[in-house]
């Protein structure tokens, strides 16, 4: 009877799959690394307030950190993929806190540049890119979905952190605010990190795993040189250029929009709540159908419901059309879950860290480009308008790329 119990046991003792720790530390490694970026439209004004930049130039710091951060992203891919995801997202959490803690001390532009737009981007591109990776790993057989939990710490983040942030100014001033984001950062991210592992050692005895008891499946697929050279490598890069020039305009314009329309500094942060509250949910809604139907297709969907969004607010321009924009911008724009699940179904396993480094970095260059065009709207028409038809007629144009993108064969899906 003690020989028949005893493989019970230890079979529940080893039921806890250690790829759901890693999925909690990325959630909550998303959610400070993010909170930290969507802050930026919390200071935007009490910055220009107290230093009476234009709108253009104080947009400049936030695009060069988008450029900087996509172009180490590429190297913090090859570097997860080579030393493994611990060593670089605990760097990336010790530069990023330093970043906002020195941002805290800025008198001068060029000080917002060197640590936002430097610092920042050096530490947040050790993040998105790695762990994503990772978990597409850890969870093949529910890629999507999985990914989609994880990275759903974005919108937790988004919702959360901007609104304590604001808090804070009001409570203090905004440099005590960003000391604490700083500090807060720092720690938690540093020691969430120190839970993350590359890949399963072994092949564990879950829907999760891989059904082969090796791990070859991580080593399928093409080399970086290899995908480069497909038709789908480029069109995909076109589509997260494009994607994240209409998703960036969104995230750092929305709350100084929002005070434009007479709403209060604190009150405006609410915008960024629904925003985030609404994203978590959508991300894993995302990633779920996109494993139980087609990445690509939710992808289409999703960029033609933003094209709407931001249509719709720029006809409209008023405070209810911004709640609809909110909840719309919070359940679709939070695609960029399923991106790594779409790299794997075309490229395989063996360098996803390098291609996904690479999409990213397209996507930052999109999104660096557009909210100084969108300040620069604003400074020389008093306006947002024209931007968010720019950014409306962008999503359109990235839903056809998709709609170009033809299905990945089932037998090359990993």
């Amino acid at each position: 009877m003690d020989k028949q119990i005893t493989p019970s046991l230890n079979n529940q003792k080893k039921s806890l799959y250690y790829g759901y720790i890693v999925l909690v530390a990325c959630f909550f490694i998303m959610t400070f690394a993010s909170g930290v970026q969507y802050c930026f439209g919390v200071f935007f004004k009490p910055m220009l307030n107290e230093f009476g930049w234009t709108r253009a130039s104080t947009s400049g710091p936030f695009s060069v950190s988008l450029i900087l951060g996509g172009l180490f992203s590429i190297f913090a891919g090859r570097l997860a993929d080579k030393f493994g995801p611990r060593i670089v997202v605990t760097f990336g959490g010790i530069v990023l806190g330093a970043g906002v803690l020195l941002m805290s001390q800025i008198n001068n532009l060029w000080q917002l540049y060197l640590t936002f737009g430097v610092l920042v981007a050096v530490g947040s591109s050790a993040m998105y890119v790695p762990l994503v990776a990772m978990l597409s790993r850890w969870f093949p057989k529910r890629r999507g979905l999985m990914v989609g939990i994880g990275v759903s710490g974005i919108g937790f983040g988004i919702g959360v952190v901007p609104t304590i942030a604001s808090q804070f100014i009001v409570s203090f001033d905004w440099r005590t605010s960003l000391l604490i984001l700083g500090s807060a950062s720092l720690v938690l991210i540093v020691l969430m990190a120190q839970f993350l592992k590359a890949e399963p050692k072994t092949s564990p005895v879950n829907n999760d795993s891989a059904k082969s008891a090796d791990n070859t499946i991580y080593t399928k697929g093409l080399s970086f040189k290899e995908a480069a050279k497909t038709g789908p490598f480029w069109i995909i890069f076109i589509a997260w250029l494009l994607y994240g020039f209409f998703y960036q305009i969104g995230t750092v314009h929305t709350v100084p929009y929002a005070t434009d329309l007479g709403m209060s500094a604190l009150a405006a942060t609410s915008i960024l709540m629904i925003i985030g509250i609404v994203g978590i949910f959508a991300r894993m809604c995302l990633g779920f159908t996109g494993d139980k139907f087609s990445h690509r297709k939710i992808l289409i969907i999703s960029f033609i419901f933003l094209a709407l969004a931001f249509i719709g607010v720029s006809v409209s321009g008023t405070v209810r059309m911004l709640y609809v924009f909110a909840v719309l911008y919070g359940a679709f724009s939070g695609v960029g879950i399923l991106l790594a699940p779409i790299l794997a179904e075309y490229f395989g396993f063996k360098s996803l860290g390098a291609i996904t480094g690479v999409m990213m970095f397209s996507n930052n260059i999109g999104g660096a480009i557009s909210p100084t065009l969108a300040g620069y709207i604003f400074d020389t028409t008093g306006t947002y308008r024209l931007a968010f038809i720019i950014s409306g007629a962008v999503a359109v144009a990235a839903a056809i790329f998709m709609w170009l993108l033809k299905p990945a064969l089932k037998n090359n899906k990993l």
